[in-house]
């Protein structure tokens, strides 16, 4: 009785910290094998760790204290993100089922960029599921003499990589002024970036402009900037 009094409470002091500014984020996270979520924030030239999360019979409440446009993970397990963009006031909610492919289930209210970061990470998803088919079919033929291999896996594997960069260049010309054009821009496949500062600045010089007058004291929009002044 005294741990349900106690977990009551804490949980009516956490919805009472949602109202404050800054931004609001809650949830449910069914099936999650855990008690606590981590929250980090992605700077430009690092990840951080802000808070710790409760998790409260899978539902979990919780104020971050930020007067500015951030880009935030929520670390469910070493292999489990979900990447989230929030200004001040903003009040998201969100839900999925860690049993059933956390990553691409789950989904978010109150913020319409957190919309277009989930739409571009499942597309990388879907990329990487196909190079990873492409890696086993490599394994299966590599003692077979009459396959050519490495030939027909760099074909393919190439071709995947253009359609995904053609998916991306769509995705950031049709949202310049979203920070999640700015996450899709430096999406990565393993080792291999789809961009580049030296062969896409014109992509990126459209994004400063537009991004500058949505966030113009962001802190994401000054190391764009100073990006490009460098080159």
């Amino acid at each position: 009785m005294k741990l349900k009094t106690t977990c009551y409470f804490l949980s009516l002091v956490l919805l009472w910290g949602c109202r404050r500014e800054g931004v609001c984020i809650s949830g449910t996270i069914n099936n999650c094998n855990t008690s606590y979520l981590l929250l980090m924030q992605i700077l430009p030239d690092e990840v951080v760790d802000v808070d710790t999360v409760l998790l409260l019979n899978e539902k979990f409440s919780h104020h971050i204290k930020s007067q500015q446009v951030g880009v935030y993970l929520l670390k469910i397990s070493d292999d489990v993100f979900l990447s989230f963009i929030a200004n001040s006031g903003d009040k998201l909610v969100f839900w999925g089922d860690a049993e059933d492919n956390l990553l691409q289930n789950y989904d978010v209210q109150g913020n319409e960029e957190t919309k277009l970061v989930i739409e571009s990470r499942r597309k990388l998803d879907e990329v990487y599921q196909q190079t990873k088919q492409l890696s086993d079919e490599f394994v299966r033929h590599t003692y077979n003499e009459n396959f050519d291999s490495l030939k027909v896996i760099d074909s393919v594997y190439i071709a995947i990589f253009d359609a995904h960069k053609n998916y991306l260049t769509h995705f950031i010309r049709s949202n310049p002024d979203k920070l999640a054009s700015l996450m899709a821009f430096y999406q990565t496949l393993g080792q291999n970036a789809f961009f580049s500062v030296e062969n896409d600045r014109e992509l990126l010089e459209m994004m400063y402009l537009s991004l500058s007058k949505t966030y113009p004291n962001s802190v994401y929009v000054n190391h764009l900037k100073e990006k490009l002044e460098e080159e």
